[in-house]
């Protein structure tokens, strides 16, 4: 394959298509679960706490572990095929409690589960990163695993109406049809990859991967840290609106019962909005639109608080969510083609090919961005008497404006002028591939 022409879209679909059951575990999961475990078994809300706490701790082990593991080995598909078998062992359990199931079991299997989908995700996002070394075909890969991504998701939240009709209750039997679902679709999709999409040679044979490169990884890398940075203030902005949506809607709105009717088109906004994300980054640099993207999301933001509560809201509500939606899809194709970009900076620089270490980091500070996002945004409008369960005051109601508006815009205009400056534009990661194919000879 070679690494500098259009892929066929055959080809990109097929790659891609794990990414559909894949994106069926992790957030859905976590938007779900915890109700669900709530409500069929005996998990309390102080074990809840407990799993997801020791959850982002195995994380924080396993992520880097995994990606050290995939680039040490100099493999990617073999990680993936025991990631899905994996992933089948523990998702019916995880899935179909028994009534007296506690939290061993909720542990056992979540972290189980977990664990399988980091050895898909992260040699699966390498892969992506490595199947072309042209600037805007990366985003192109990431643009058919996004979206295939985003079909997933909305698949397992629409399953209940697409296999009982008329509600948006996840039952025991609904969970059972998911279950069976991951366990036969991950496996297959992964192992129609494996067959179908060659996997692409190392580009650096010499200074093979070892322990140490966890750390050097992050400390002879500028670009990376760069990224890194910016990545984790785009991250506490969109973790504290996500974690805030609900809440702003059904309490300060009094919208409970639309949040569905404002969310889907939100999604599908940032579905539909990628291809054309896809053509603008054709022209202009991938963090010059990240950066314009994050000044959409801020105006967006900032028409919220002219919203009055009750009925009238809604429609406004729909247009600037479904907004909001539209730039944030953006980042959903930049961020992980801009990561493939600083892993050719590495081989430039250090010689060695880390790009599942680099991966790694980002799926932890994005794991870790949703955590700490949400609690910071949670924890302002608590400090000015929100409690969710009194009436609200004009105090609670300022307090929980400025998690929801100020907080997020707050982050989002540092992290603009950062991804507007952003070192490894198009030109200079021409240079860079130009001096690699030199060094190989290839030039």
């Amino acid at each position: 394959m070679n690494p500098h022409s259009r892929l066929p879209t055959p080809l990109l679909i097929l790659f891609g298509l794990v990414n559909l059951p894949l994106s069926m575990l992790m957030s859905p999961t976590a938007a779900i679960l915890p109700n669900f475990y709530l409500e069929y078994s005996a998990v309390t809300l102080a074990g809840l706490a407990t799993a997801t706490f020791i959850a982002r701790l195995f994380d924080g082990i396993s992520d880097p572990l995994i990606g050290y593991l995939s680039d040490r080995s100099g493999t990617r598909k073999p990680w993936m095929v025991l990631g899905a078998v994996v992933v089948a062992a523990g998702t019916w359990f995880l899935f179909n409690p028994a009534a007296d199931a506690g939290l061993g079991h909720l542990l056992a299997w979540y972290l189980l589960v977990t664990l399988g989908w980091t050895l898909v995700e992260i040699p699966h996002t390498a892969m992506a990163a490595e199947l072309s070394t042209g600037y805007h075909e990366r985003s192109r890969i990431v643009l058919w695993r996004q979206l295939l991504g985003f079909a997933g998701g909305i698949l397992f939240m629409a399953s209940p109406m697409l296999l009982v009709g008329g509600t948006t209750e996840f039952s025991p039997a609904v969970m059972r049809v998911l279950a069976l679902f991951i366990m036969l679709g991950l496996p297959l999709a992964v192992v129609l990859m494996c067959f179908t999409v060659a996997e692409p040679a190392r580009r650096v044979q010499a200074r093979p991967v070892r322990p140490g490169d966890l750390w050097r990884a992050l400390r002879d890398n500028p670009p990376l840290q760069y990224f890194l940075v910016t990545q984790v203030l785009f991250g506490l902005a969109t973790g504290a609106v996500a974690s805030l949506f609900v809440i702003y809607t059904s309490q300060y709105l009094g919208l409970p019962d639309k949040v569905p009717h404002i969310a889907l088109p939100m999604t599908l906004a940032m579905a539909l909005g990628m291809p054309l994300w896809l053509q603008v980054m054709r022209r202009v640099d991938k963090h010059r639109a990240w950066a314009a993207a994050a000044g959409g999301m801020i105006l967006t933001l900032l028409c919220v608080p002219w919203l009055e509560p009750g009925p009238a809201s809604l429609r406004p509500m729909m247009a600037i969510m479904t907004s909001f939606g539209f730039f944030l899809g953006l980042s959903s194709i930049a961020l992980p083609s801009l990561l493939a970009d600083i892993v050719d900076y590495d081989i430039w620089r250090n010689r060695r090919d880390r790009a599942a270490i680099f991966f790694s980091f980002q799926a932890l500070v994005t794991k870790l961005n949703q955590g700490v996002g949400g609690a910071i945004a949670l924890a302002i409008p608590a400090l000015f008497g929100f409690t969710a369960k009194d009436a609200m005051s004009a105090q609670a109601a300022l307090g929980l404006k400025l998690a929801f508006v100020a907080w997020p815009c707050l982050l989002l205009v540092p992290m603009m002028v950062l991804a507007w400056r952003y070192p490894l534009g198009r030109r200079a990661h021409a240079i860079l591939s130009r001096r690699i194919l030199g060094r190989r000879g290839l030039a």
